[in-house]
């Protein structure tokens, strides 16, 4: 096993240890009538911790960090940064992908300057507005294009399937993070229940 799936198989077992301790401890404190706690283990506790599984671990955060990890495996791939050493090939692919970055930015600045654009708030403003909320994931999105256009233009991607493949990998890569993400998220959850 990779060093790295040993660290994070242990940091998985300390948060899974620290959800079980806190069941225990919650159970505990509310056994010697300790105020303001809620129990884990108790009907209440127990119908929150398998009814709300999901909404608790269902945040923009989780989709972030899907979408970058997506982003990050078409940018990897796709060879942007020039590890295979550069060609004539390679730099008609930078100009071809620098001119449509330079285009859908010019796009994304159009809907949030223009007055009444579509992506700001309903006050005008740009925090907190749609733009600010999907920023994650039109970054995410500018990159996949530019990446693709740039590993197709110099041919590190050969076809569509390339792409997706790159993608996969990405999140294969973040498939880690995720979990932790998810372990940590629902501990941190259980905290703010039994507590607050």
């Amino acid at each position: 096993m990779p060093k790295r799936n040993t660290s994070v198989a242990y940091i998985a077992i300390v948060l899974v240890c620290a959800e079980l301790l806190l069941m225990l401890l919650s159970w505990s404190l509310v056994a010697t009538q300790t105020e303001g706690v809620r129990s884990l283990l108790s009907s209440e506790g127990l119908r929150w911790f398998f009814g709300q599984y999901t909404e608790v671990i269902l945040r923009p955060e989780l989709i972030w960090l899907i979408l970058v990890s997506m982003a990050v495996g078409v940018f990897w791939h796709s060879d942007i940064i020039g590890r295979g050493g550069r060609n004539y090939r390679r730099y008609f692919a930078l100009r071809v992908s620098f001119v449509v970055c330079v285009f859908l930015l010019f796009v994304g600045l159009l809907l949030v300057i223009l007055p009444h654009a579509v992506l700001l708030s309903s006050t005008g403003q740009l925090w907190p507005s749609p733009f600010s909320r999907a920023l994650v994931p039109l970054l995410s999105l500018l990159t996949i294009i530019t990446s693709s256009i740039y590993g197709l233009a110099c041919r590190t991607f050969t076809s569509l399937v390339d792409i997706i493949s790159s993608i996969t990998w990405g999140i294969e890569k973040a498939s880690s993070l995720i979990l932790l993400y998810i372990l940590s998220f629902h501990l941190y959850e259980s905290l703010y229940y039994v507590f607050f």
